[in-house]
């Protein structure tokens, strides 16, 4: 039977490169999130994928969170520091997780207001809420969050 650690080890080199770069994306994505808050603050006018990166602080937060776990997670595991990897690499993809499932309900809550009310919604408005960025993150990082799920059922930690 292997160790948890050679388990961790082996599936790591698959979660490693693409947390990498889902960190950075969820990075990118909150200082746009900052830069189309501060535009809209000071109505500029033109802001950034309006469609899909909202001018939100609270949005910002939470995508510079997620990216910062992220990239810390990847700082941990070329430290050698296998423990705090493994917890970083699940509380910024379950926050990521978190945050796409919050979306998509707020999705839902929006069609089944608009049926309720008996006001036309368009198929426009559907398809950009599912395509937003926090959503379109998590939909990436929901695959990814089985792996370090999974390493730390089969790892038993001792003191």
């Amino acid at each position: 039977m292997e160790s948890g650690k050679s388990i961790f080890k082996r599936y790591m080199y698959v979660i490693i490169p693409m947390e990498v770069m889902l960190g950075l994306a969820y990075l990118m994505v909150g200082l746009i999130a900052i830069i189309n808050w501060y535009l809209g603050t000071i109505g500029a006018g033109e802001i950034l994928y309006p469609d899909y990166v909202p001018g939100d602080l609270g949005v910002s937060l939470v995508m510079l969170s997620i990216g910062f776990l992220m990239i810390l997670s990847v700082y941990y595991w070329f430290r050698r520091e296998i423990m705090k990897s493994l917890a970083a690499t699940i509380l910024g993809l379950g926050l990521a997780v978190a945050a796409m499932v919050m979306q998509v309900l707020v999705i839902i809550a929006s069609w089944l207001n608009s049926i309720i009310v008996n006001e036309p919604i368009t198929y426009e408005e559907l398809k950009l809420g599912f395509l937003r960025a926090d959503a379109l993150l998590g939909y990436t990082a929901l695959p990814l969050l089985y792996v370090p799920l999974r390493i730390l059922r089969k790892t038993t930690i001792t003191q």
